[in-house]
């Protein structure tokens, strides 16, 4: 059908409408969901199931009751495994600048916080929406993520009857059943049009669009997937009992309507595309463009596309599961007739000879059935067991789980978990999941392709819908919120995102952790006792986020001061200023209180120094008021003043004194620059004392010790000496006097 034929009434876009989402016109469509509904079955656990031709599709076996049916359901366990496999690869999205000035990059900074607040907004529903793709994309091979404008979200905005919500960026996983594709064009960029369908309620319908919807009888011969899914997936059951229900759309159902919306590319003579919804047999939208704007050089369209296998020739690829249902199917075979025979080996076959009576008799005041037999030329019955399975029968149904897992290219269950050894360390585990991994590689990158697509396409959105002033919040260091204001003027176009991994190469929990133990060890941190921030961190990897040091008491002060300056409070904070003494204009200057804070002597002044300082150069500093930088940067020097006015521990220096032959060149250069002393790179490496020097520095300080002790003893009794001499010879002229005196009286 032509564009111009499409395009040219309302009758002729509804008629357009009624042959897209018509299900009998696309034959390999109508294959491909017949594939779709038994991997899903497969995966829930309903795998004793039979195709009918002549319906064109599945139904359960007819068996009887007291024939087991085990399910030894290892497709769940893969597409769990995939599902884990790809989650694990932790994302970022980095903002790229479109120019190097410094308002393109603090623009492209936000960017990266809004991208981050929207996943994390909502109760982290887009994370719940990506895993619904994750498992989409192992049962039918392609999967779709739709991202568009919701006019359900934001903020509500007017008065009175004009009251309406500003909107918001919405993300949501689309069933395959519910998406229709134009035939020609491999890609999702080169298909013409495309098409969604899905059931929403009337009363919202017409109070969006402003329409009266009418019910249009023959809707109901239309299958609604989503409905159709739900209750497939209910009537499964453990018990199997009722039949599996495939039925369309049934009459408690009539107060839905179906909601058709159609996306066409740019043209010539429409540069923007053209966007059409349809709902009870007319069309009550319609615009010139798309609901992603389009530019001269780029356009979206608002599904994008994640693909498993690829094949060759058409848009829709194959299913991971496809793959595993016969080895499953051979499982299954193994498990019931093992069953069977483990109930055989309990009821073992009695041959008779001739003919048997049964009676019940009594012994000892119980009961029981006796057997008589008449014996045919002596012989008697003959009890035989049950023959058990040959061991083939397990080699078979080890050599199928192997083979499923080499399918799914998971390995050893490395995917899933599984350890090869119990004395594997955490790298050599990655090492090992890295090798898996390798595998799987063209399937990561496809899959990060079509997720950068999504937060471009959300960003833009963005640009678009955020007009009024928003306050976005996201967890920092620390766990630590982060507040910033944002409207969609801030991003300046910047909308170019790339992901980065966050994870690298160690993958696994162990790894990470036998890493950072050995760089702790060989000193890459540093002293990380006097690094605060080096410490939360660790914590933060090694899982003991809430574990709380000394010093963090002095870090939530300083970031408390930083926020509230940064939320434009006017901190009152303590400031100390040098001011010249009026009573002696000669004399230097002193300091001077000027705003007091009575904590202020109790803080950690090389952690608030840091702090602030950090603060200071960031971009947020940048933009606040002149008032607010001068009242900041005076109470920072005042931290600085405190540091300076501390008195060295000559103790440290002293133990310095002893220590410094001992040491290597390396650490008494450490020590030289310590204490403002610049050393000579080119001089002389002391090295390490071997035993006998150590032995003999160690004599030789016991010696000196001895010398000074005996020269203090020395210097002690010579004391000691003088000072009787001194006594005696005050003795003595006491005594002298005293005999003077007397022989003056006589005279």
């Amino acid at each position: 059908m032509k564009s111009s034929e499409i395009f040219k009434d309302d009758n002729s876009n509804q008629q357009f409408f009624d042959k897209v989402f018509d299900n009998h016109l696309d034959i390999v469509r109508s294959m491909n969901e017949q594939l779709i509904w038994r991997n899903l079955l497969y995966m829930v656990g309903e795998q004793y199931l039979e195709y009918l031709r002549s319906s064109k599709s599945f139904r359960r076996r007819q068996i009887p009751d007291y024939v087991p049916t085990p399910v030894s359901n290892e497709i769940r366990e893969f597409v769990r495994s995939i599902n884990a496999f790809l989650s694990n690869q932790k994302n970022i999205p980095r903002v790229w600048p479109n120019t190097n000035e410094r308002e393109d990059k603090e623009a492209a900074d936000l960017g990266e916080f809004l991208l981050t607040w929207m996943d994390q907004s909502k109760d982290g529903d887009f994370f719940d929406e990506m895993e619904r793709v994750r498992i989409w994309l192992c049962v039918s091979g392609t999967a779709f993520l739709r991202t568009f404008p919701d006019a359900n979200g934001g903020q509500w905005t007017g008065d009175g009857s004009d009251r309406f919500k500003t909107g918001d960026v919405g993300t949501q996983c689309i069933t395959p059943f519910n998406v229709r594709l134009d035939t020609s064009g491999e890609t999702l960029k080169k298909k013409r049009w495309i098409g969604v369908q899905s059931l929403e309620d009337p009363e919202w319908v017409e109070d969006t669009f402003k329409v009266l919807i009418e019910p249009r009888g023959k809707e109901s011969a239309f299958t609604d997937y989503s409905n159709r899914l739900a209750k497939l997936i209910t009537s499964v059951s453990p018990w199997k009992g009722n039949n599996l229900d495939f039925q369309s759309l049934d009459s408690s159902d009539e107060d839905v309507v179906l909601f058709r919306e159609l996306e066409f590319k740019p043209t010539m003579t429409h540069p923007q595309g053209q966007y059409f919804i349809s709902c009870g047999g007319k069309i009550i939208y319609k615009r010139d463009r798309m609901p992603i704007k389009a530019t001269p050089e780029e356009w979206y369209y608002s599904i994008t596309d994640f693909h498993y296998n690829y094949v060759p020739g058409r848009f829709w690829s194959d299913a991971a599961v496809n793959d595993l249902i016969s080895p499953q199917n051979t499982i299954n075979e193994i498990d019931q007739a093992l069953a069977i025979n483990r109930k055989g080996m309990a009821r073992p076959l009695v041959f008779l000879p001739g003919d048997v009576g049964l009676k019940k008799v009594e012994m000892g005041g119980r009961g029981f059935n006796l057997l008589s037999y008449n014996p045919i030329m002596g012989q008697k019955p003959q009890v035989e067991n049950g023959t058990p399975l040959p061991a083939q029968v397990l080699e078979e149904r080890k050599f199928q789980k192997q083979q499923m897992q080499d399918s799914g290219g998971d390995p050893k269950n490395v995917l899933r978990g599984a350890t090869p050894s119990a004395q594997s360390s955490g790298v050599q585990l990655d090492i090992l999941r890295e090798t898996v991994e390798r595998g799987k590689a063209p399937d990561i990158d496809r899959y990060n392709r079509s997720l950068t697509k999504v937060y471009k396409k959300r960003l833009l959105l963005a640009q678009e819908i955020y007009q009024e002033d928003r306050i976005l919040k996201i967890a920092g260091r620390g766990n630590k919120v982060k507040i910033k204001k944002f409207k969609s003027s801030d991003l300046r176009g910047n909308t170019d995102v790339r992901l980065e991994l966050d994870s690298g190469l160690i993958a696994t929990k162990s790894g990470q952790t036998q890493v950072l133990l050995s760089m702790i060890q060989s000193g890459f941190f540093g002293d990380v006792q006097q690094r605060p921030e080096i410490q939360e961190e660790l914590f933060k990897r090694f899982g003991m986020a809430s574990f709380s040091e000394e010093e963090n008491a002095d870090l939530n002060r300083a970031e408390r001061e930083n926020l509230a300056l940064a939320s434009g409070e006017k901190p009152t904070v303590h400031i100390v200023e040098m001011a010249p003494n009026p009573q002696d204009p000669q004399a230097p200057p002193q300091p001077q209180v000027m705003v007091e804070d009575p904590l202020f002597k109790y803080d950690n002044h090389p952690i608030h120094y840091k702090e602030h300082l950090q603060f200071a150069f960031s971009d947020e500093f940048s933009e606040l008021p002149e008032q607010l930088k001068v009242i900041f940067l005076a109470h920072t020097d005042t931290h600085r003043m405190e540091i300076d006015n501390v008195k060295p521990d000559m103790r440290q220096y002293v133990q310095i004194d002893k220590m410094y032959p001992l040491m290597t060149r390396n650490e008494q250069m450490q020590i030289l620059t310590e204490i403002g002393i610049q050393p000579d790179a080119e001089g002389e490496v002391a090295g390490l004392p071997d035993a006998s020097k150590t032995m003999q520095a160690k004599q030789h300080l016991m010696d000196t010790e001895a010398r000074e002790q005996g020269k203090m003893v020395g210097e002690e009794t010579k004391r000691i000496k003088i000072n009787t001499d001194a006594m005696v010879k005050m003795k003595g002229m006491e005594k002298d006097a005293i005999s003077a005196e007397k022989g003056g009286k006589r005279v």
